[in-house]
This record gives C-alpha cells, sequence and structure tokens, in this order.
C-alpha cells in the first residue's frame, strides 16, 4: 500500500497521455468521415438527360425487338446481373417491355395503331428510363408506324339516291365519305364510278385533306326510259398494296316536279368552341324553291345515312334549317363532324338538295394538367448523406388540350431552399435535391409541386409530396458537460456510486445508441461504468492518505458504422475522514514507554519535547498534547501545540534525585477525535554530576565499541599476513629469472676467482624447452645443442663451478637461463657460506 502513491503518480500521467491519444483518435475519426462524406460528393454526378427515339410497325408479333439502350448509347453490358435500368413511367395501354439489365425494348402484346391512336397521326408515346449505374435519364419516344391492314368502308353497303326527271345537267348530289382507320397514305381514298352515260363521279378535296365524292347529272335522264339506275361506288386508299371498298348507288328517277329546293351552296364548314353548350345554333341553312304552295314549302332533315352517333349529337330543326348542338363536345374525343343536310319540298314526288357540312371543334382550355410522380426509390426517403443534384423523382405533366392550353410548366412552391427541379423536356422533370441534407434539422420535407398551363385561362394544378429523410451516423455523441467533477469521503464502501455521465446522439436508432466505456486500463481496478446508463461505481475503498484525487477518460460511442466517440474528463476528489490515530515519533517509545534523565539546568526550563504526527489532513491532522496525570502538584507545563515540555519550578535543584512518572495524551482536532498515550519516567540529576558520570562513561567501552576494535585488529592482522605473502612471491619470482647463456658464462667465471668450486656433474643439468610455436621449434633445435654442448665442456673443466659456495649438505639452489630460447638449469648441492 505505500508504493500506491508512486503508482497513482504514474497513473495520472498515463491518463493524461491516453486522455491526448483519445482525443487525437477522434479528431481522426471525424476527418476520414468527412472525407467519406467529400469522396461521396465527388463521386456522385447529376443525372444527366438524353432522348431516344424508336419506330415499330403495328402488329408485329409479341416479343418483337424494339432497340437496346446499352447498345444505342454504346454502354458495355455488365458481366453480372444488374438492374441498370429502371423503367419510371410507361403508359399502360402501350404494350411494351423493357429488360432492367441491358435495356431492351420488346412487344409485351398486339400493337394496333387503330386503337392505340384513334384520332393521333402520328402515333406517339414517351416515357422515361433511369440507367442507374450511368446516371442517366432516357427520355424514350416510340412511334407506332402504320400499315395498311385496313381497307376503306362506306358507312352502308348500299346507297339509294333520288333525283327528278326534270333535272338539270351538273346537278350534283353529295355521296358518303369512305372511312379508313389506317393514317397516312394508307387512310387517302379515291373514289371511281362504274361506267353510265348518265352520271360521273367528282371527287371534292377538303381544306383538311379530305376527300368526298359528288355525282353528277352529266346527261338528261327518262324516268318512262329508266326509273333506276344502279351504279357501284369504289373507294381505293393509297397504300403500298391498296385496299378497296365498294357501295351500291342506286339512283330513283321520279316525276317531275316543276322545281327543287336549292342550297346556296353545296358544302359549309362550321367552327364551334368545344364548350358550346347543349341547344347552341351551329348554322342555320337556307334552301329556296320558287314553286308555289306545298310545292314552295321546304323541309329540312339530317341525311337518312348519317351514324347514329351523328343523329346524337347533333339536329336540325325542319322548318327552320337550324342545326342545333344537342350534347356537349369534347375536342380531346373528336376534332371535326361532318353532317349531310337534305332539303325537300312538300310538292308530290320531292327532289332533295343535299348540302354537306364540316363541322370543326375549337379546343378550348377546359383540362387542368396532370402531375404524375415517379420515385427513384420504391418510397419516398432519402438518405442525408445524399450529395447536391442527387436525383429524387422523375415528375411527368401532361395535359390533352391543343396549342397553348396544352402548353404546361411546373415548379416548387416550398422547399426549394433543398430541392430544385430540372426540365428535361417538353413534359418531364427531374426533381433534384439543391443542398445537403440534415436529417437532424430536418426529418420530413412537405413540397408544393404545382403545373400551369399556358391558356388565356389558365387551368392549374398542385401535389403535395412528402419525402422522409433516412439516418446516417454523421453525429457524434455529445457529453451533457465539458468536464464531471465529483466528490467522496474515503473509506466508502464499494461498490460506491460516484456519478453519472450523459451524452446525447442526434442520430437514430442504432446510430444514436450510446454506450459508455472507461479507456483507462490503469484505472480499471478501481471504477467501473454502465455501458448503458452511464453511471460510475467505485470498486474499491478509497484512501485519502495514499490518493487525495483521481482523474480518467469516459468515452461514448454510437452503434453506427463507423462508429463515433467523444471522450469526457471525470476527475473524482476525495474528502479526509478522521481515520488516523497520532502518532509519537519522539521520542522513541516501546510499548508506549519511555524513559528519561533530563538535566536541571538554572538556565533552561525545557525537559523534553514530545513530537507526535497525524496522517490526515486539516483539523483531522491537527494534534494537542496533554499531560493527563502525574502532575498533580502541576511542577510541568506542556505546550498543547508543539509539545514542549517545561519545568514549572524556581527551585529545580530540590528535584534531583527524584523520579516521575507522566501520562502523555496527544489527540487530533476532528469531530471524533482519535489519540496516543505515552508514559514518561523521569529521573533527574545535577548538571555538573551529570558531566563526571558524562566522562566516567567516556572512559568506559562500550561491549559495541570493544567490538569495532577486535574487528579492526583481526582485519589489519589479516592485511599485514597477505602483504608478507606477496612479498615473499615476489622475491621468489625475482630469484627464478632466466638469464642467458653467455650471460650465465660470464657470471661464472668471476665467481671461479673468488669461491672454490665444486664440479658439476652432467646429471646436474636440466633443459626446460620454452616453445613459442611449432614453425620455431625446428629452427631453434641446433642452437639449443650448441648451448647445451658449450655449457657442459666449461663445467667440465677443471675448477669450473655454476654456483657459489654452499654450505654442505643444505638446501639446494638453482637458477635458470635462457639460451636462445631454452631454459637451462643448474642444480648443485649447497654447501655453507664461508665464515
Amino acid at each position: 500500500l505505500r508504493k500506491k502513491p508512486s503508482v497513482l503518480g504514474l497513473s495520472n500521467s498515463v491518463v493524461g497521455f491516453l486522455r491526448s491519444m483519445l482525443l487525437l483518435s477522434h479528431f481522426l475519426l471525424q476527418f476520414l468521415v468527412l472525407c467519406w462524406h467529400f469522396f461521396l460528393c465527388m463521386d456522385c454526378q447529376e443525372v444527366s438527360p438524353f432522348a431516344m427515339q424508336y419506330k415499330v410497325l403495328e402488329e408485329v408479333p409479341s416479343g418483337t425487338v424494339i432497340g437496346k439502350l446499352s447498345e444505342d448509347f454504346g454502354w458495355e453490358e455488365r458481366s453480372e446481373p444488374a438492374e441498370t435500368f429502371h423503367q419510371l413511367h410507361f403508359p399502360k395501354e402501350l404494350p411494351v417491355r423493357i429488360r432492367s439489365g441491358d435495356g431492351l425494348l420488346s412487344t409485351a402484346g398486339r400493337l394496333d395503331r387503330e386503337q392505340l391512336c384513334r384520332h393521333n397521326d402520328p402515333c406517339l408515346f414517351s416515357f422515361d428510363v433511369l440507367a442507374a449505374i450511368h446516371l442517366a435519364l432516357i427520355h424514350v419516344e416510340i412511334q407506332v408506324l402504320d400499315i395498311n391492314d385496313h381497307a376503306p368502308q362506306f358507312p352502308k353497303p348500299e346507297l339509294e339516291l333520288e333525283i327528278s326527271e326534270s333535272a338539270s345537267l351538273r346537278t350534283r348530289i353529295p355521296l358518303d365519305r369512305a372511312l379508313d382507320p389506317d393514317a397516312g397514305s394508307n387512310a387517302l381514298c379515291s373514289y371511281s364510278l362504274s361506267p353510265s352515260d348518265h352520271f360521273a363521279l367528282d371527287v371534292i378535296s377538303g381544306s383538311d385533306g379530305t376527300k368526298h365524292a359528288e355525282l353528277v347529272v352529266v346527261k338528261e335522264v327518262d324516268r318512262e326510259l329508266h326509273s333506276c339506275f344502279d351504279l357501284v361506288l369504289t373507294a381505293f386508299d393509297h397504300g403500298e398494296s391498296p385496299k378497296s371498298g365498294t357501295t351500291l348507288l342506286r339512283v330513283i328517277v321520279l316525276d317531275s316536279n316543276d322545281n327543287s329546293p336549292m342550297f346556296a351552296e353545296s358544302s359549309l364548314t362550321v367552327e364551334i368552341w368545344e364548350d358550346a353548350l347543349p341547344g347552341t345554333i351551329l348554322i342555320n341553312l337556307t334552301a329556296t324553291d320558287p314553286d308555289q304552295g306545298p310545292n314552295g314549302e321546304i323541309e329540312y332533315s339530317l341525311s337518312k345515312h348519317a351514324s347514329l352517333e351523328l343523329l346524337n349529337m347533333f339536329s336540325i330543326e325542319a322548318k327552320t334549317g337550324s342545326v342545333v348542338l344537342r350534347r356537349p363536345l369534347d375536342y380531346e374525343e373528336n376534332h371535326t363532324y361532318e353532317v349531310d343536310v337534305q332539303a325537300r319540298d312538300l310538292g308530290a314526288n320531292p327532289i332533295p338538295a343535299h348540302c354537306k357540312i364540316l363541322i370543326k371543334v375549337l379546343d378550348v382550355n377546359d383540362n387542368a394538367p396532370d402531375l404524375h410522380i415517379t420515385w427513384a426509390a420504391q418510397v419516398p426517403v432519402l438518405s442525408e448523406a445524399l450529395p447536391k443534384n442527387s436525383f429524387v423523382a422523375l415528375v411527368t405533366v401532361s395535359d390533352p388540350d391543343s396549342g397553348n392550353n396544352g402548353q404546361v410548366h411546373c415548379y416548387l412552391s416550398q422547399g426549394l431552399e433543398h430541392f430544385k427541379l430540372k426540365r428535361t423536356n417538353r413534359y418531364t422533370y427531374m426533381l433534384l435535391t439543391n443542398a445537403i441534407l440534415d436529417r437532424e434539422r430536418w426529418a420530413e420535407y412537405n413540397l408544393i409541386l404545382i403545373v400551369q398551363d399556358n391558356g388565356n385561362r389558365s387551368l392549374s394544378a398542385r401535389k403535395h409530396l412528402t419525402i422522409c429523410i433516412s439516418d446516417v451516423n454523421d453525429n457524434p455523441p455529445l457529453f451533457e458537460r465539458i468536464t464531471y467533477d465529483v466528490t467522496i469521503a474515503e473509506n466508502n464502501v464499494p461498490p460506491s456510486y460516484l456519478i453519472t455521465v450523459k451524452a446525447h446522439d442526434a442520430d437514430l436508432d442504432f446510430n444514436g445508441k450510446v454506450s459508455y466505456s472507461i479507456q483507462d486500463f490503469l484505472v480499471s481496478d478501481l471504477v467501473s461504468i454502465d455501458s448503458k446508463t452511464g453511471e460510475i461505481f467505485a470498486l474499491r475503498a478509497f484512501d485519502y492518505e495514499q490518493m487525495r484525487s483521481l482523474e480518467f477518460l469516459v468515452t461514448a460511442e454510437d452503434g453506427g458504422h463507423p462508429k463515433l466517440v467523444s471522450n469526457v474528463s471525470v476527475r473524482v476528489s476525495l474528502l479526509d475522514r478522521n481515520d488516523n490515530s497520532p502518532v509519537i515519533v519522539q521520542p522513541v517509545l516501546v510499548e508506549a514507554i519511555t524513559t528519561m534523565t533530563p538535566t536541571l539546568n538554572s538556565n533552561v526550563s525545557l525537559l523534553f519535547t514530545m513530537t507526535a504526527r497525524d496522517a490526515d489532513s486539516g483539523m483531522n491532522g491537527a494534534v494537542h498534547y496533554d499531560i493527563l496525570s502525574g502532575n498533580d502538584t502541576s511542577l510541568f507545563l506542556i505546550d498543547p501545540l508543539s509539545g514542549e515540555v517545561f519545568i514549572n519550578s524556581s527551585n529545580a535543584s530540590s528535584l534531583i534525585g527524584g523520579e516521575w512518572e507522566l501520562e502523555v495524551l496527544v489527540r487530533d482536532q476532528g469531530n471524533s477525535p482519535l489519540h496516543a498515550k505515552a508514559l514518561v519516567q523521569l529521573s533527574f540529576r545535577n548538571h555538573l554530576n551529570q558531566l563526571t558520570s558524562s566522562a566516567q562513561e567516556a572512559q568506559m567501552l562500550s561491549p559495541s565499541t570493544v567490538t569495532v576494535i577486535c574487528l579492526a585488529v583481526l582485519l589489519g592482522t589479516f592485511l599485514l599476513i597477505l602483504a608478507l605473502i606477496m612479498s615473499i612471491c615476489r622475491r621468489e619470482k625475482k630469484d627464478n629469472m632466466a638469464y642467458n647463456c653467455r650471460e650465465a658464462e660470464h657470471a661464472h667465471r668471476h665467481q671461479q676467482l673468488k669461491k672454490p668450486h665444486k664440479h658439476i656433474q652432467k646429471t646436474d643439468i636440466y633443459l626446460v624447452p620454452v616453445l613459442r610455436n611449432r614453425q620455431a621449434v625446428q629452427s631453434e633445435a641446433e642452437q639449443v645443442r650448441s648451448c647445451e654442448e658449450t655449457l657442459l665442456k666449461e663445467s667440465l673443466q677443471p675448477g669450473a663451478s655454476l654456483s657459489p659456495p654452499c654450505i654442505e649438505g643444505g638446501p639446494i639452489w638453482e637458477s635458470v637461463g635462457t639460451c636462445q630460447g631454452l631454459s637451462v638449469a643448474a642444480t648443485a648441492p649447497k654447501s655453507p657460506p664461508p665464515d
């Protein structure tokens, strides 16, 4: 436990380092997230509009290929299956399908141009396809081409006409027009009449390009000769393989009625607005007859060959000739009507006059534009990570009116800050993002799309769009405080609640689910945190005397991917409790008892000082001294703060030889004070006696001093012996030094002059080889032999000696010399030295 403060000091430094590293990693992570969003923005391109037109003949078999978008745009087909092409809006009536992988367009049923486009030529259908991978919006237009699969057809297979025998030449009788539902040249008709001497056929082209035939009298007829003529009227179209239709014309010749009614014009054109109310008079027709009486009275009627649709739409006043509208018109259903009106008098055998009226319906702005939204996704939910100019939806507008009445424009009345419309063609717009979306600010957008035509009485339509924003993990958890500080008293009972940290994440679901952890491993055995609630607990009882405070980092991490984190510092400050008793450190106590022999001095009244320590802080660590017992006469005084004990007597000499026992109490200043006691035994002496006894004691050696001296003597003796041994060894080494052969010879001769010599035997000489290396052995062998022979010769000469005189029978001495690489040793019996 005493090593704990150093460990905690290291812990605080490591905590600071870890905090810096965690903050750095947090900023790096945020930087990476920003780089990721920047990458998305750079990678995402604006959707580009394209257009493609195809043509297909009607009545082709089902499955006929119309076109292939991937080939037409030069895009390589992907090896793996992928939904590259998405059909955004498709006309329901057009039996065409698209393959999502490569954009293959093919028929999905029968294409009947006459059914698909009854009144429209050319027959066009358009729709939009989104190429998701290539970020392209393709406006596809398909034209259904007509084939000549219908023959011209007259309203009735037999047409009956009446003519007076008095009819003048060039009299014209309008004939019913043959109808061909085909288009273009396949619908243009030419007429022919079977040969006749009395009648001819004249084809008249109208202002709208239509043709109708009139029967013209070219020769007077006589009822007595021919009461009836049967003619065949044939209509031909202009297709590559012309088709034809016929009707039987039966011309009945009536008795002469002096005069027949006559119209001023045989054909008229009338225009009427489609919003005209029923009962509106289109035109007042007038026919004249110069006869008098019933022969001059004229009655008007619609041709008996008129279709039921025409009879339901129009009527004519029999007396006035006024053509009246019976039902509301609709320009979008039918643009023109052809009405055949006839006038006849009331005489016997009346001959009718004919007038053909072409009624043109004028378009009025009676249809409001229509809006159709095709979302890029199945549900209108956008990710907030979408960059600017991202495709959201396709807006298709339409107006069945014509001219300016059918020209429309679309715009946004709300949401302009974050969304915009981009027009791709006449009837198509792209809804794009206009800014970076932020779900935390706007989780839902309510847009209003308005489409308006350009008619004089402009009509409009509006549509409310609700776009939800899906969440991405773009917000890190944020703590409620910058730092958290908590205070707790020491000696807590673990686990002890410390504080709750709280972090909020603005994201949703897992992106906003926050979990807490403590990353500082050095405090993992001291504190813990609830990962869900952020509650922090102390796992151990803290000791203020070992640790004053504790600081660590708490990490809040969300559940998104990638995970975002935030860190906060938590500082735990400890409060001291009075849990340590004072400890007396001076004088030294043995079982709470100390014996003291203070010296009495008339100049000094201080006897001794008692010192105590308390590990607590503040008042808990402030000590107070007091004498509990042994001071009944108040002979002693103690300073309650410093612990100094004084003698309270003017005549201190009276205390000499006396003994006292004082019980001293040391206590702290805490709320629940803790204390320590000491029994001090006092024995007083005179100052002079104290000096004498001190000198005597100084003369007497204590056992410890004697021990030290003995050890010093032993150590000195050991060192002396060691020095002698080293000296002897050095001297022997000097006596045994090697010598050269020549030097030995010179020394030998010199000694022969001074001292008696003794003959040395050959056995008294031994050679000690000194091997340097193997190469030197052979080279030196001869030198060794020569050296040895020389030495032996000299030693065998009379009076030769290698040794000084020695005491006979004494110890043998030896000398060794070196002779060119050999050691030569000579031994001889030692003789006593001369007197």
